[in-house]
This record gives C-alpha cells, structure tokens and sequence, in this order.
C-alpha cells in the first residue's frame, strides 16, 4: 500500500469517521516524513479538533504536522495539491458528505500531484463511485484485544474494496502498535499464537 500514491479510506457508516481518520494518521506516522492534515472545518467541528497528546500516541511527531482547516471544499483541494508538492511529504485531506461528492477529474488532480513529487495522499470521504486511488477501503472501529478495564490501542476493521494492483475483497482486523509504530494483524498474532501452542503439544 505504502508504494502507491493515492489511497481512498471510507468510513463504514455513521460514527466510523473517526476510525478512518485514525487510521490514516497510523499510517502516515509508519511511513514517516512531514504530514499534512488538511480537512474541512465541518469534519473538524464533528469528529473533534486535532488533539495533541492523541497525535503523540500514533507516534506523529508533532513539528512535522502542519494542520489545515477550511470552510471550504475548494481551499481544502487546494491546500491537499499544494501540500502534495512537498517531495515525499503524506498528506491526509479529509472531506465531509455534505455537499457534491468529488469528481474523478479531481482525484486525478491528486493523483498526478502526489506521483509528480513522490508524495503519498490520504482522501478520507464517505463512500463515492468515481476515483482514482489505486485503493479504496471501508474502515469501521473494532474493539481492542488489550484488558477490558484499561484504555486500549485503537483497532480497526478493514475491507479492501477497491484494488488496482490486485483483487478486491480481502478483510482485515488490524491494532496500532504505538511502541513499534506500525499495524499488528489481529487474525496473524492468532494464528502464530496457535503455532506456538501445536509446537508445545508436539
């Protein structure tokens, strides 16, 4: 995923915004270098402001991300195109559903954006036909594996619904793992604990 220029991170339904929002933002702290977030100043008045200490837990560091709220969609493409000319930089441009969903043409806009300067971008935006992004996934939250008593490490159910490099449908439960800043495979940790156990029995 990480190779490819322009990923599509959808919310599962109402309530999932967060998720996917999340979920980027492990991402683009496990592929490293400046992040940008630039959003609209609705999604920002729903899903809550950029919270410091949150952003510290996935392991941003801070000085490399530059926050960018606009009232509208128009700035907020701009911002995401000029944010992309930075070489190498991740840019996250989250959108809203109200209003007329994106058109390919603009996609493509960030598309050859982010493959011009070597950038990555992340459209986090309800579900829509037309895109560009080399892959679309359906995010919703998942509950963490960790003690039920503490605060655990934030979880996420995924579906690969769109795919250019391959096929489509996979399913995935993954855990941000803050110490070693990447995404644990739930079902992988599973089936290698099950390994462990066979091998002990034999």
């Amino acid at each position: 995923m990480a190779a490819q220029p322009l990923h599509e991170l959808c919310p599962a339904g109402p309530g999932a915004e967060a998720a996917a929002i999340g979920f980027g933002l492990g991402l683009a702290s496990a592929w490293g270098g400046q992040v940008f977030w630039a959003g609209e100043e609705g999604v920002f008045a729903e899903e809550g402001a950029p919270y410091p200490p949150g952003l510290a837990q996935f392991g941003l560091d801070l000085k490399r991300l530059i926050v960018i709220r606009a009232a509208k969609r128009e700035e907020v493409m701009w911002a995401a195109e000029e944010a992309l000319s930075a070489s190498g930089a991740v840019v996250i441009c989250s959108l809203s559903g109200r209003g007329k969903p994106l058109d390919l043409k603009a996609t493509r806009r960030l598309l050859l954006f982010a493959e011009r300067n070597h950038a990555r971008c992340l459209l986090v935006r309800p579900l829509a036909e037309a895109s560009a992004a080399w892959t679309r996934w359906r995010v919703a939250p998942a509950p963490s594996s960790d003690d039920p008593h503490e605060l655990g490490q934030p979880a996420y159910a995924l579906e690969l619904m769109r795919n250019r490099g391959g096929p489509a449908g996979a399913r995935y439960t993954i855990q941000w793992n803050a110490h070693a800043r990447c995404f644990d495979e739930r079902f992988k940790e599973k089936r290698e604990a099950v390994f462990r156990q066979e091998a002990r029995q034999a």
